[in-house]
């Protein structure tokens, strides 16, 4: 137990509620003894425990076995299957029906069919088979905001219409009355840093703010080069960017390298190598050790340098200095393959195989994933590509024992403070809605664009009602191609290239949604989005945990309605259905107090079928600026995003007669007007953007305009840059997409696919023009919120 480490009451209530055989969800922040507290459990109890984890390195940092391992489960295992007659636990099947207690560690990873398979596998073969886990206790470890359970985007589709989440308490199997939660709270890792301990907490929950941003970013140093004569290891997100750099590393040291390979005995399938079969190191190599010295010279995760190696009695020894100064020879490691069995109702730990090697591995660089468990004091952490899973960011900072010790290769950015909804909703307590809440909103959506790894859906249109009769809607650019919202919502391309972004579109509607509980169906989900859009976007708000409205005894015509093709009917019918609905009782928030920035909204355009004139309705902020001015400083970034057509240029236009402030730079006024005719010539270099139609309404797909393109003797590229294309075509009239942007900033000219179609079936393509010979009506007013 690290000297540090104190006894507190929760720590106690936790081992005294394992020794009593509860079930337990034990939690808590990175560095408040989870792991101690196992250790403690372990070490003093009677019950036939087995320690697993649904990772190989997870499983070999608390010496058990990965979930998969100890149950048999084949890599396409289901729940389904485990149920059939096909499943049989095999060579553990003895150790399943004895067992008193089961451990998942890192329950963070472990996936909701996981969890399912392995509740089955337990009510099947466990000792008590028919009982919920076979009547085994079950012990769930780990914290919810590290590393989430990996779903490949293939497999998607089955969750979302299998569980509500991929995390182990969506899965059918899990029963939140039935798992007591604890929580630690004191943290030991951090243990003087206060200051550490409070921005970890906020990136934990997703919520650090731009001034304690700020803060953590003054560790930024691009340059910084690790002292030689410290153990500094850097946290990359990716397993390529690790190596590449011990690679690296090594090949910069003059020593000659040496080899040494593992050897093997026994059976050790399912074992996860803790190290290279062939490992090859040199003197002067930062290495990571992984193992606990029985002299406690080291611990496993230990940053150490080799200062010596040699070969004794046809050995392998190799002399590292550790962090404390201290020299030791290392030797060769035998791990042990053990298969849990049971004599005479005793659970032992059967050797069935080894694996021995060299006890450690290159270490100037490890991935933040094969870091979690780990506690070190210098730590540079790169976020080079950036992150792109939920905790990632808070798993990298919190190894670290100071602020002293972290170095960042790049600032951290808001986008990088990725948190799960539905983790936060699982976490809250049950609480009473706060007395000073102003009542509820309602927030329509319209969205472009699907959920990947890196990404989520945009809206391009978003609407807010209250319950005291404010109703809001605006576009919203969602600054790239528009995919199907043409076809699904009425809204094009063209629509949006004056539409606020969603960071000023939300500075509007802070004012309306300050005080309120936000109330929808997919309520987490929603909101989800909207966090990541605004922190991709540079913003970080405290999002509230809204009210999840179920819409299952609404009528089949107020359902429908939720798929409407505009943002404010889809937000009607929320507030429609939520009147008639049955109350909530689960934990919900409320918005907070408004930022004081500018934003605007702009309802649908009159091209969109609406009528009346374009209205802009602003809000300036607590900079003292007027409507106008805010207006204009943010149509001035919009207009340099992506080239505005015609039809954009001339409602700014009106703008700037009516506020006596320039918006559009020489850019739009010097620029030669191209025609398609002249720019397309044989070998031209041209590029695609967008999902183009015909004449007669057929989809053309990228590929296909391609084709047409090389019938035609032009010269596909897939992107567009400075110097390698000479033209865009976009599929709509103001396209979003980076592609557009980058037209823009390149100076490319850009058509539309009609002009380019016309182009290739030898019609006239004239360049686009207004609609309109007057000039539109244009609406500039301040909008100011009624509370």
């Amino acid at each position: 137990m690290p000297e540090s480490f104190v006894h507190t009451d929760e720590f106690d209530d936790a081992l005294a509620r394992l020794h009593h055989g509860e079930n337990l969800f034990l939690t808590g922040k990175a560095g408040t003894g989870k792991s101690t507290l196992i250790r403690r459990f372990l070490a003093s109890t009677q019950r036939n425990v087995v320690v697993v984890a649904p990772t190989g390195i997870a499983a070999l940092n608390v010496g058990g076995y990965t979930i998969h391992r100890l149950f048999g489960f084949p890599s396409a295992m289901s729940p389904e299957l485990v149920r059939g007659n096909g499943y049989y636990p095999g060579r553990f099947a003895a150790t399943l029906k004895e067992l008193h207690t089961l451990i998942v560690d890192e329950a963070s990873m472990v996936r909701a069919d996981l969890f399912d398979c392995l509740a089955v596998a337990l009510q099947r073969f466990g000792p008590q088979p028919g009982e919920p886990f076979g009547g085994v206790q079950m012990v769930l470890v780990g914290d919810l905001y590290q590393l989430p359970p990996v779903v490949a985007d293939g497999e998607r589709a089955y969750f979302e219409t299998t569980y509500t989440s991929p995390y182990f308490f969506a899965a059918h199997k899990f029963n939140r009355e039935r798992f007591a939660t604890v929580e630690l709270t004191r943290v030991f890792r951090q243990v003087g840093d206060n200051r550490l301990v409070e921005i970890l907490n906020a990136v934990r929950e997703g919520s650090l703010l731009q001034e304690a941003r700020q803060e953590l970013n003054t560790r930024t140093d691009r340059e910084f080069v690790p002292p030689l004569h410290e153990f500094w290891l850097t946290l990359t997100t990716t397993n390529r960017m690790a190596t590449s750099r011990n690679r690296s590393m090594l090949e910069q040291l003059s020593e000659p390298e040496v080899s040494h390979f593992a050897q093997v005995t026994g059976d050790v399938d399912g074992f996860e190598k803790p190290t290279d079969d062939h490992l090859r190191f040199k003197v002067g190599a930062q290495i990571m050790m992984l193992t606990n010295d029985p002299w406690d010279r080291w611990v496993n995760g230990t940053i150490a340098k080799i200062v010596d190696q040699y070969r004794e009695s046809g050995e392998q020894v190799v002399v590292v200095e550790l962090p404390d100064g201290m020299q030791a020879e290392v030797h060769p490691h035998q791990w042990e393959v053990t298969r849990p069995t049971v004599h005479n109702g005793v659970l032992s730990h059967d050797l069935v195989g080894t694996y021995t090697q060299l006890p450690f591995r290159l270490a100037w660089a490890v991935t933040i994933h094969k870091s979690q468990g780990q506690t070190l004091d210098r730590v540079v952490v790169d976020l080079t590509g950036g992150t792109f899973a939920d905790g990632q960011l808070y798993v990298a900072l919190s190894r670290c024992t100071s602020m002293d010790g972290l170095v960042l290769r790049r600032d951290v950015l808001a986008k990088d403070l990725k948190v799960d909804q539905r983790v936060r909703r699982f976490l809250a307590t049950e609480r009473a809605e706060s007395s000073q809440t102003l009542g509820n909103v309602y927030i329509g959506m319209c969205t472009v664009g699907d959920v990947g790894q890196r990404w989520r859906p945009r809206p391009a249109e978003i609407a807010v009602i209250t319950d005291d009769g404010v109703e809001l809607t605006t576009l919203v650019n969602p600054t790239r191609d528009m995919g199907q919202a043409r076809h699904d919502f009425g809204i094009t391309a063209g629509d949006v290239q004056l539409a606020p972004l969603l960071t000023e579109a939300w500075a509007a509607l802070e004012p309306y949604l300050a005080g309120r509980t936000p109330v929808g169906p997919n309520i987490d989900r929603d909101l989800g989005w909207l966090d990541h859009e605004l922190k991709r976007m540079g913003y970080v708000v405290t999002m509230p945990l809204g009210r999840d409205l179920h819409v299952d005894g609404a009528d089949l015509e107020q359902r429908q309605r939720l798929y409407a093709p505009t943002a404010l009917e889809r937000a009607r019918a929320i507030r429609d259905i939520a009147r008639g609905a049955e109350p909530h009782h689960r934990s919900a928030d409320t918005f907070s107090t408004p930022a004081g920035r500018p934003g605007y909204v702009l309802p649908r355009h009159p091209n969109s079928g609406a009528h009346g004139p374009v209205r802009f309705l602003v809000t300036p902020g607590d900079r003292g600026e007027t409507a106008e001015s805010a207006l204009a400083a943010m149509l001035t970034q919009a207009a340099q995003r992506s080239r505005l057509d015609p039809t954009a240029q001339a409602v700014v236009q009106v703008v700037e007669e009516q506020t006596g402030i320039t918006v559009l730079d020489s850019t739009y006024h010097d620029t030669p007007q191209h025609t398609i005719d002249s720019v397309l010539q044989p070998g031209t270099r041209v590029c695609f953007t967008g999902t183009a139609q015909d004449s007669e309404g057929r989809v053309l797909e990228r590929y296909d305009m391609e084709i047409l393109a090389v019938s035609a003797g032009l010269a596909p590229v897939a992107n567009v840059t400075k110097t390698r294309c000479d033209v865009l075509i976009s599929a709509e009239a103001g396209s979003q997409s980076r592609k557009a942007q980058n037209a823009a900033k390149f100076g490319k000219p850009v058509f539309t696919a009609v002009e380019f179609l016309a182009w290739v079936n030898g019609e006239t393509a004239n360049p686009a023009t207004t609609t309109t010979q007057d000039p539109p009506a244009v609406v500039v007013e301040p909008l100011l919120p009624q509370l």
